[in-house]
């Protein structure tokens, strides 16, 4: 999992790279674009084409019929269930290529997250921090210890400590500008988190550790050590909002919608039948 989530922060880094100079909203537009086409050359490649147009064919040929022949009921109940069937034919055509597409999807919907997702902190706002520790391990004392760079301070009654569901909680409250280490534990068990203050758009992790699932989507971390106190760290930054002709729709809407209306347009250009 560590390498996957590598190479696909990797390429991520480089694809923003490139769109760096664009506005945010002009990023996700392109970003869309390229998602779009994608996808539509791995439906080509990966679906039966001929035999979606033929199924597509077949069912033009009866709802044609069925518009020809309106007033005889029995071909009209014939083309009816034959387009039913068809349709049913059709769908069964699409889940190898929907299930082949969802991986790449994933994967570049995660990398787009990190950076879409969430905002970073500005200084003098509160971030809460959250350390889960692992079943069977003790809290005290190392799963309540914070060691704070210059420029962050915490709240003076913290960590919050919930025995119920093994977590332990941090106010932190930034000071200046810039990406800090916080660092979780102590000795030979250390557990570092970045912490990032600003109001640049850079890639933000607010996960390390936690399920396969979990790092894969939030994080850009290499997993936590086996023989960590800790299960995972959360940083609970604030939700970024992206503005799209005026209006905050969220990030993933507008890449699902715009990835589709992109698709739909290359279409008769790709020759895909879908």
């Amino acid at each position: 999992m560590d390498l996957l989530i590598k190479l696909c922060t990797m390429v991520g880094d480089l694809a923003f790279a490139v769109l760096a100079p664009l506005p945010p909203s002009v990023q996700l537009v392109v970003i869309s674009g390229v998602t779009g086409v994608l996808m539509l050359l791995i439906w080509r490649y990966t679906s039966n084409q001929k035999a979606i147009a033929h199924v597509r064919n077949q069912i033009a040929a009866n709802l044609l019929a069925a518009r020809l022949f309106k007033d005889s009921v029995r071909v009209s109940l014939r083309s009816q269930r034959r387009i039913l069937w068809q349709a049913v034919r059709l769908l069964g055509l699409a889940i190898r290529p929907t299930l082949i597409m969802m991986v790449p999807f994933v994967l570049v919907m995660a990398q787009i997250g990190l950076r879409f997702e969430m905002r970073p902190a500005v200084v003098g706002e509160v971030i809460r921090v959250t350390a889960t520790i692992k079943k069977g391990k003790a809290i005290e004392p190392f799963g309540c210890s914070l060691q704070l760079p210059e420029g962050i301070r915490t709240d003076a009654n913290d960590p919050c400590r919930a025995e119920a569901i093994r977590t332990v909680d941090w106010r932190l409250t930034p000071g200046r500008p810039g990406e800090y280490r916080l660092q979780f534990g102590s000795g030979e068990s250390v557990v570092e988190m970045p912490l990032i203050v600003g109001d640049t758009m850079p890639r933000i992790s607010k996960l390390r550790g936690g399920s396969w699932l979990d790092r894969l989507l939030y994080s850009a971390e290499p997993s936590i050590p086996s023989g960590s106190v800790f299960e995972s760290i959360t940083v609970h930054y604030p939700a970024r909002a992206t503005p799209i002709v005026g209006f905050d729709v969220h990030w993933l809407i507008t890449l699902f919608v715009l990835s589709i209306v992109f698709a739909l347009v290359a279409k008769p250009i790709l020759k895909v039948h879908i």
